[in-house]
C-alpha cells in the first residue's frame, strides 16, 4: 500500500513538470550571511531548489520547508537543511518524495510555497 501511494504521488508530481511550478523565499541582511531558495518543479525524484547566496561570504547552513497544495486541497510538506561552504554562491539540494508528508491528500500538486527560510552562519 505504501509503495502504491509513493509511486501513484511521484507520477502525480511528475505531471506537474507541464506546469513548471517555481517556489521562491530569501532572507538576510546587509554583510550577513544570506541566502535565497528556488525550488523547481517537482518530479519522481522530488524537487530540486537552487541555494543561493545574498549575502556576506562565510560557512552557512539554510533550513526551510516546502508546502505543496494540490488540486483537491490537500497539502504536502517537506522540509531539509543544506549547508553552504564559506565563499560559494550556489549550491542544489534535492528533496527526495519520501520526505514529504501528506501523501495520501494529494491528488495533483498545483502549487507551492517556501516557508520558514533561516539561515544560520558557522
Amino acid at each position: 500500500m505504501a509503495n502504491n501511494t509513493m509511486i501513484r504521488t511521484a507520477l502525480a508530481i511528475a505531471s506537474l513538470a507541464i506546469a513548471s511550478l517555481s517556489l521562491v523565499a530569501c532572507t538576510g541582511a546587509a554583510g550577513r550571511d544570506a541566502a535565497r531558495v528556488d525550488c523547481g518543479t517537482p518530479g519522481p525524484h522530488g524537487v530540486d531548489c537552487q541555494v543561493r547566496r545574498t549575502g556576506g561570504d562565510g560557512a552557512f547552513e539554510a533550513c526551510w520547508s516546502l508546502a505543496i497544495t494540490c488540486q483537491n486541497g490537500g497539502v504536502m510538506n517537506g522540509s531539509t537543511c543544506h549547508a553552504m561552504a564559506a565563499g560559494a554562491g550556489e549550491a542544489t539540494a534535492n528533496m527526495p518524495v519520501a520526505g514529504f508528508s501528506g501523501q495520501d491528500s494529494c491528488d495533483v500538486p498545483a502549487s507551492g510555497k517556501v516557508e520558514q527560510l533561516k539561515v544560520t552562519s558557522r
